[in-house]
């Protein structure tokens, strides 16, 4: 069995694991949205895209290919 130290540094580590894989999910759906919307749009449209899609997503609805 595992003492109660070690099973709390495994927890904080299985935690740090988690975060980290959580967070390169979040940064990958982002890269992939901004750049589906770099290859729609040129130019000052994509700032305008950018901001719509901002904006309709801050409810989490919207999905870059829908722009």
């Amino acid at each position: 069995m595992l003492s109660d130290t070690a099973s709390k540094a495994l927890l904080q580590k299985l935690a740090i694991v988690a975060m980290v894989l959580l967070f390169a999910m979040i940064l990958h759906k982002g890269i992939t949205d901004v750049s589906i919307i770099a290859r729609k749009h040129s130019g000052q449209q994509f700032w305008v895209a950018m901001a719509k899609y901002f904006i309709g997503n801050l409810a989490g609805g919207k999905s870059a290919s829908d722009l």
